[in-house]
């Protein structure tokens, strides 16, 4: 009986072991949603983004795709810009499809697969945005009035309309012809004074390029007046400035020419300036030179071709006791040849206390006769304190400025082109005594001197403040050089385009100083 029980004791336990190390298959984990992308990421050109991001985990294989959208609402609480399915973990899109100069974010989520539910969102942490095409040039001040602009670009086929956006957000939408096209350029009207503009231009609905402007301020005042409108008087200037009152603005029109015949003295001041348009400046014709006496606040002169008619030396010659407070000359070019000063003070206690002279092209003066372009030589007080000189060209002169008694406060010479100067020992620039308290010259551009020989730089010795200025083999001087400037191996002719006509457009694409230096039109 005991052996029995024994039997069926071990049979039983002997059952247990067995049940128990029995194999149990294990189940696949499937998960019930799809793992959510971890980033997005953007790369591409002016025209095209490629938006990438990781695969969703256990993608791989299963057949999964994701659903990409883009939207300019970083929210996307709007509607989408582009819903795409992608069945990649990537998606180049272009401007053919989106906007250019706009930003737009990303999302990206793995979609429903036969086992898996989709996943949340990942929504990009940064935007992108198309640059896209360009084919405007830059917009020049001089094509710019108060109520419309010269757009110029790069022909291209199927352009169609330029569309204006004002600061304040309205649009003024103008075709353009197959003409204008062509010529890769057009004059569009209807703009408003002192507005800042945007201005998109597009070949059917895709943009191809923007440029922004301000437009220039009306002219309008009861201190204006208007010559604009009187034909065929060529002395109506001349006759005009004895009766205008102080301060008074005096509008030339745009092509037409006014003669000085005889001197003129300035006593009040007066801005002299060619009406806003498109085309040739007025031109003011010499017989004679301006002059000034007692206090006068500011002379401005801007947008005018001063010209001689061979009888006059000077563009101003004064010779009386006087102090100018401002002195500006903008957007000037010179016609003819001067056998002296542009500008001379040659009476004791004449003064000019300001002068700037900006975006000009001075051409011809004094190189017979000896005299400064900048001249104050009389015998104790005649000084400009103050000279500003930037983006202008100067060429064919005798000496550039010249100050005999007092040395004034300031000269300061920056993004100016300077050649075809300096001889019968002559200086770039002659203080007697001492230098200005402040005198620097920064991105000039000096090229050849006349007459090497009798060529001087700077008096008294010293040097001015010198950054980024540069001089061609041929600015030679024989005695006081300036000192500091960055030499070019080539000559004017090398380094300019045409020096002998007047361009100085830089020619030599490995010039150091080609984006920089010089009078900035020739770059």
């Amino acid at each position: 009986m005991k052996k029995l029980k024994y039997q069926l004791l071990v049979a039983l336990l002997s059952g247990i072991v067995v049940f128990s190390c029995q194999k149990k298959p294990l189940e696949r984990f499937v998960p019930d949603r799809m793992f959510t992308p971890t980033s997005i990421s953007f790369s591409g050109s002016d025209t095209s983004v490629t938006i990438s991001w990781p695969a969703s985990l256990f993608s791989a294989g299963s057949g999964a795709n994701y659903t990409l959208e883009v939207s300019e609402d970083s929210t996307f609480q709007g509607t989408s810009a582009l819903t795409l399915i992608v069945d990649s973990t990537a998606r180049t899109i272009t401007d053919d499809t989106l906007k250019d100069r706009t930003p737009y974010f990303a999302r990206v989520k793995a979609n429903k697969t036969a086992t898996s539910s989709e996943s949340n969102w990942v929504i990009s942490e940064t935007h992108f945005t198309l640059v896209g095409v360009q084919i405007f040039q830059p917009v020049s001040v001089s094509d710019i009035i108060d109520n419309a602009v010269i757009l110029n670009w790069t022909p291209t086929d199927g352009v169609s309309k330029i569309i204006f956006t004002a600061s304040n957000g309205d649009t003024l939408s103008i075709p353009v012809t197959p003409e204008q096209n062509a010529n890769g350029q057009g004059v569009f009207e209807g703009l408003s004074a002192s507005t800042s503009y945007s201005a998109e231009i597009y070949a059917g609905n895709k943009s191809k390029g923007l440029v922004t402007f301000t437009t220039k301020q009306k002219v309008t005042g009861s201190n204006v007046v208007d010559l604009r409108t009187i034909q065929d008087n060529p002395s109506i200037l001349f006759d005009t400035l004895p009766q205008i009152a102080n301060g008074s603005v005096v509008l030339l029109k745009r092509g037409s020419t006014y003669t000085i015949p005889s001197a003129y003295t300035f006593d009040k001041s007066v801005s002299i300036q060619s009406g806003l348009g498109f085309g040739k400046p007025a031109v003011v014709l010499l017989s004679n030179n301006f002059d000034a006496a007692g206090d006068i606040d500011s002379l401005h002169f801007s947008d005018i071709i001063i010209a001689n008619d061979g009888n006059s030396s000077y563009f101003m010659n004064i010779g009386n006791e006087t102090h100018i407070k401002n002195v500006t000359v903008n957007n000037i070019t010179t016609s003819g040849e001067f056998s002296n000063s542009f500008i001379r003070l040659k009476k004791d206690n004449a003064v000019i206390q300001n002068l700037q002279i900006n975006n000009c092209i001075i051409d011809s003066f004094g190189v017979a006769s000896k005299y400064a372009l900048l001249y104050a030589n009389a015998g104790g007080s005649a000084v400009i304190q103050k000279i500003s000189i930037s983006n202008s060209t100067f060429s064919y002169f005798y000496y550039f400025i010249r100050q005999d008694k007092v040395p004034g406060i300031a000269l300061q010479i920056d993004n100016c082109t300077f050649n075809n100067m300096i001889n019968n020992g002559g200086y770039f620039v002659n203080y007697s005594g001492s230098f200005p308290t402040q005198f620097a010259i920064s991105n000039c551009i000096f090229g050849s001197t006349i007459d090497p020989a009798n060529a001087n730089g700077i008096k008294p010795e010293g040097n001015p403040s010198i950054s980024n200025s540069f001089a061609t083999s041929d600015d030679v001087f024989s005695a006081n050089p300036i000192l500091g400037l960055t030499p070019y191996s080539g000559t004017a002719s090398t380094l300019f385009t045409d020096p002998a006509h007047g361009d100085f457009t830089i020619k030599d694409e490995s010039f150091a100083g080609k984006n920089s230096a010089g009078d900035p039109r020739w770059r």
